[in-house]
């Protein structure tokens, strides 16, 4: 029997478990990591803390917990196998859902750690990947949520509601790798923060290569996302100055789509972004009345103007710092033959330039009218 349909037989258990359809007796011979973090230590080893969930024996109260277990070694694989020094029944990576890096790790590569967690057969290729700011990703596993859920279970869940309700741009291990190893374009993750009392997401972390670059806030990875990806059932805040005054607008129901065209006529490469997007005004602090055409005309404008400009400042952002996370060398490679990647990258791409057409469509005004 290969190493697949072993780990994917122990997937079968461990879900009949969770539903009830097993009795703990069948798998508590072994621990079955839900998140895992990389850190490296101080001599330059590797540092990987796995959180699992525990199962209480017979007669207790039937409530998983939690434990941590951590080990150091020289690589993935051998701290890997370090781990089971310290555990007391044998540890599986097949329900791990979330790897996480700490930003002083990342500013030193993580290539070598994702590719061997992405050849372990054991390990599903589309889980959620991100970057915890500072050196001591392990401290976000043992962190008391104060929510009731298991951090294997936080963790993802996090990320992907932040992705799927149209805020980060998404990603996970295979498109992750699919960007580092594509000449066209760089990869991103989840940006995640943690204090003293709480754990959230705080925007993008931007990569040159496999190395952390520089990163984007909350406000700046919506736009971004607008140039890379459709949105659905979104919500955003925009600020609206009418009269030397600041208003507030929340556009929910945000759906947007976009289309990328190249302009080769010119002397040097125009990339030319049409973001349609629609949504319906969720709540509004403002005096406007929301009634009349006009006052959703300018609404409708003010966006438009602010989505278009910053997002054409991130694009040129982006270039002047040699790092491309829209897939801009993509598109330019999609539509030539005889693609060169170093004139590219050090010729073609520092010369582009771009233009950002953004058109809003409000299509209610829901109950603030």
């Amino acid at each position: 029997m290969n190493k697949r349909l072993i780990c994917s037989f122990v997937v079968l258990i461990y879900t009949l478990l969770l539903t009830g359809c097993l009795e703990t007796s069948i798998v508590d011979e072994v621990s079955m990591v839900r998140a895992a973090s990389f850190d490296l230590e101080e001599d330059g080893k590797l540092k990987l803390t796995v959180s699992f969930p525990t199962f209480p024996d017979k007669g207790q109260e039937q409530t998983l917990e939690q434990r941590i277990i951590e080990a150091t070694g020289e690589t993935t694989k051998g701290t890997k196998i370090s781990l089971n020094k310290n555990a007391q029944k044998p540890i599986l990576f097949g329900q791990v859902r979330v790897l996480l890096f700490s930003q002083a790790l990342a500013e030193q590569g993580v290539e070598k750690y994702i590719d061997a967690m992405y050849r372990d057969p054991a390990v599903g290729n589309r889980i959620s990947l991100g970057i915890v700011e500072g050196n001591d990703a392990g401290a976000l596993l043992d962190k008391d949520l104060g929510i009731g859920d298991l951090s294997g279970v936080f963790l993802p869940e996090l990320i992907e509601q932040n992705q799927d309700t149209s805020t980060l741009p998404p990603t996970n291990m295979h498109q992750f790798l699919f960007s580092l190893y594509n000449d066209g374009r760089d990869a991103y993750l989840p940006l995640i923060i943690q204090s003293d009392d709480k754990v959230s997401v705080a925007g993008t972390a931007l990569f040159s290569g496999d190395k952390f670059h520089s990163k984007l806030n909350f406000e700046d990875s919506f736009f971004m996302k607008l140039l890379l990806d459709t949105t659905r059932q979104g919500i955003h805040e925009f600020a609206i100055e009418d009269q030397e005054q600041t208003s507030y607008v929340v556009i929910e129901k945000l759906n947007s789509d976009f289309k990328r065209k190249l302009d080769k006529s010119r002397d040097v490469p125009l990339f030319i972004f049409d973001v349609k997007i629609d949504g319906a005004i969720e709540d509004y602090d403002g005096q406007m009345n929301l009634d009349e055409t006009k006052t959703l005309n300018k609404i409708q404008q003010s966006i438009e103007n602010q989505i278009s400009n910053r997002a054409q400042e991130l694009l040129i952002q982006f270039r002047n710092e040699g790092i491309d996370p829209v897939g801009i060398g993509e598109k330019y490679r999609s539509t030539t033959r005889n693609w060169n990647a170093e004139q590219w990258r050090n010729e073609l791409y520092p010369s582009a330039e771009f233009e950002v057409n953004v058109d809003l469509k409000i299509i209610q005004s829901g109950a603030v009218e």
